[in-house]
């Protein structure tokens, strides 16, 4: 289960994570098709992405600082793996690949200049970054209240088999925020894809 900040607990069913290639959607198979040269699975999670491109002899590094998703990655035969939190990788590579509403890693929307900055240091020259996030505005058109600040800031917390972990914050930025962060920080920004739940994968560079 996933609590939420804005309203009753959600199901988020586990095989979310262990999908196959053919359950991907148009979003997960535009950005791997725009992947290039060495690429960092950021948040990995249970390595879909990542096995997937490992199977097409694709160069990607999986990363994930929980221990749980490393072992899971290791046991599905995933051969470069990293244990850390992102926030202290410095290695550098061609492309980031940060999907399943990846912004959601900057935490906040005033931490996301931080979190744009700390991506463009692990690039290399001509590097480039995909990404995704969803505009939640629908959230609040049947007379939810909205939080104060940004409404995309949201706070989750995770539940299984009884067990509740930390709360945490995930942030959904609509497209013209983004837009304008990254010029503000000097930066281009191309949008490959928007689907029918306003979901969308920018491409940075």
């Amino acid at each position: 289960m996933l609590h939420n900040s804005y309203g009753e607990p959600e199901e988020m069913p586990i095989e979310v994570f262990f999908r196959e290639n053919e359950d991907f959607s148009e979003l997960e198979n535009l950005a791997i098709t725009h992947c290039r040269g060495s690429i960092l699975d950021v948040g990995a999670a249970a390595g879909a992405h990542a096995l997937f491109m490992q199977a097409l002899d694709i160069d990607v590094t999986a990363i994930d600082n929980s221990p749980g998703c490393i072992d899971t990655m290791h046991m599905s035969g995933m051969k470069k793996l990293i244990k850390e939190d992102f926030w202290k990788h410095k290695q550098k590579y061609d492309t980031l690949f940060i999907l399943m509403n990846g912004l959601g890693l900057a935490g906040t929307l005033e931490g996301l200049d931080a979190f744009l900055l700390h991506c463009k240091s692990l690039l290399n020259e001509h590097g480039q970054i995909l990404i995704d996030s969803s505009d939640i505005s629908y959230l609040y058109e049947d007379g939810l209240p909205k939080p104060e600040g940004y409404y995309g800031n949201i706070r989750y917390q995770y539940e299984y088999d009884g067990k509740l972990g930390d709360w945490f914050d995930w942030v959904y930025v609509d497209q013209e925020k983004f837009k304008e962060v990254v010029a503000s920080l000097g930066m281009e920004i191309e949008i490959l894809l928007t689907d029918e739940n306003d979901q969308y994968l920018a491409r940075i560079y």
